[in-house]
């Protein structure tokens, strides 16, 4: 049963949006990961170079040596920003350099993700930037040549991304649970709610209402059950996954919704109104 109150975008109604957001995020999550391992295979294919002298003198300026240090190459997997210029900057490397493909590449699998332009709009540069961190994006666009320790790295930080992406996906699988577990819960439980509305009427005898107001008391401690499982959801996705900004996963996926934590603000929605018809219970059984 649906009721008017049910559209609300912080009641029930906002679960559905919920499942939606999850949807998409899922999809795109999904996409990425497969582009990345795309992206892997390409990367595999690629020949590395060997060092010049002036590639030597980049490295020192930058104080690495080899030009990347592969402890110091971080995976930022699109959820942690950096900052960048913004400037389109397309490698220093000559035609038919090892780093010309590995941008090719990079572009025809991760950029060509069917959302990379609604929700990143970067250029090679700053997307390699937060991907891999600076030190590989200082090797992979302001370098000439594809070296063997660059193509190690970068091996290294794709196959975090497609990990980091691996776990979201477990994360985003057991929030869309969560949510159609506790939505079907709530909806089932505002049913009745509704029902009990309808029976405990003016007229009712006191033996109604004081069954009426015992099995709402029931339904508040399934309502209390639903929201310590949701918090038990939120702190165990908190604990696999960490954002950029100390952000959740719940202010990440639903970002875009009227309320950061939907099943929360249902919880609240359905456990108000059951305060609500215990108490007009109450004032009808005293009056007995």
């Amino acid at each position: 049963m649906t009721t008017a109150d049910d559209t609300r975008p912080t009641g029930l109604g906002a679960l559905a949006d919920a499942r939606e957001a999850v949807r998409v995020e899922r999809r795109r999550v999904g996409d990425e990961r497969e582009a990345f391992r795309a992206f892997r295979t390409r990367v595999g294919s690629i020949a590395s170079e060997p060092i010049d002298a002036g590639d030597r003198r980049d490295a020192s300026a930058r104080g690495v040596a080899g030009g990347v240090d592969p402890e110091r190459v971080r995976n930022a997997s699109g959820y942690a920003g950096v900052a960048d210029s913004g400037a389109s900057v397309d490698t220093r490397a000559p035609a038919g350099s090892g780093l010309v493909a590995v941008r090719d590449a990079y572009v025809e699998t991760v950029m060509s993700v069917p959302h990379y332009d609604v929700e990143y709009d970067d250029t090679y540069e700053r997307s390699v930037r937060e991907e891999f961190g600076p030190e590989l994006c200082f090797a992979l666009t302001r370098t000439s040549r594809f070296h063997a320790q660059y193509k190690r790295s970068l091996v290294d930080a794709v196959d975090a991304a497609i990990d980091e992406r691996e776990r979201f996906l477990d994360v985003i699988d057991t929030e869309a649970e969560s949510v159609a577990r506790a939505g079907s819960r709530l909806a089932a439980i505002d049913d009745e709610r509704e029902a009990m509305v309808a029976e405990a009427h003016a007229d009712a005898d006191f033996g109604t209402l004081d069954a009426c107001r015992a099995r709402t008391s029931v339904l508040v401690s399934d309502v209390d059950r639903i929201a310590a499982r949701r918090q038990r959801v939120i702190a165990d996705a908190g604990r696999t996954l960490a954002l950029d900004d100390d952000a959740d996963v719940q202010a990440y996926l639903y970002q875009d919704l009227p309320v950061t934590y939907p099943v929360l603000a249902a919880v609240g929605d359905v456990g108000g109104r059951l305060d609500a018809l215990r108490h007009s219970i109450e004032r009808a059984a005293s009056r007995r």
